[in-house]
């Protein structure tokens, strides 16, 4: 799994507290955890030197192929530890990270398994555009809190991938805020993996099972 981040405010602790969800989700389902960070100066306006994704095209420009190839090179360190490679890999995003994975994943941009997104993520139309467009379709799980502000983003990011007859499942949790529930991270497992009547995973991802 490689988690991708939230914004987190530098020297403020919180990520720690992300980190600490993403590696109990891993030992709860088996699988190695990988936990990028984003890059500062490329944040929202007040959070500009915050740690971020490139959700901007402009930024995508400038720092994506940097950012993928350290992915790739962890990710390789992985597979040398664990003595093999991964049988599947999915990213997972959150907030921010989940708002990137999306755009990752409608561009085609990674040969990875699946991808989740929650409390972040949209149905934009260049998102759409993009989409409409990319071959490579990974299945997405979407999952959001009804007492999330932006949760409507993540209602129409649902909404486009069925337009776009994506491989994809939705989950809402009315009462959760800006958060990803251990049930939404239990059921994003099992759709990916193929389980409970799920769509299995189309094997493009070169990834190891976690030893």
């Amino acid at each position: 799994m490689i988690y991708l981040h939230g914004v987190v405010q530098p020297d403020s602790g919180w990520q720690w507290a992300q980190q600490r969800g993403a590696a109990r989700a891993g030992a709860r389902h088996g699988v190695a955890v990988m936990m990028p960070r984003g890059r500062r100066g490329i944040g929202p306006k007040t959070m500009e030197e915050w740690w971020c994704w490139p959700t901007a095209t402009a930024a995508q420009a400038t720092h994506e192929d940097a950012l993928l190839a350290e992915w790739d090179a962890a990710r390789a360190e992985l597979e040398r530890r664990a003595g093999g490679r991964f049988e599947r890999v999915f990213v997972f995003g959150f907030s921010n990270g989940a708002y990137y994975a999306t755009s990752l994943a409608m561009r085609g941009r990674l040969p990875v398994d699946g991808y989740a997104a929650f409390a972040g993520g949209s149905g934009a139309r260049y998102l759409e555009r993009a989409g409409a467009q990319t071959k490579a379709r990974a299945p997405i799980f979407v999952g959001w809190g009804g007492k999330d502000p932006a949760h409507r983003d993540q209602v129409a990011l649902a909404k486009m991938l069925r337009r776009l007859k994506w491989p994809s499942r939705s989950l809402g949790k009315p009462r959760a805020g800006h958060a990803m529930t251990d049930d939404q991270v239990d059921q994003a497992f099992a759709f990916l993996s193929g389980k409970r009547g799920g769509a299995p995973a189309p094997g493009r991802g070169r990834g190891a099972r976690a030893r």
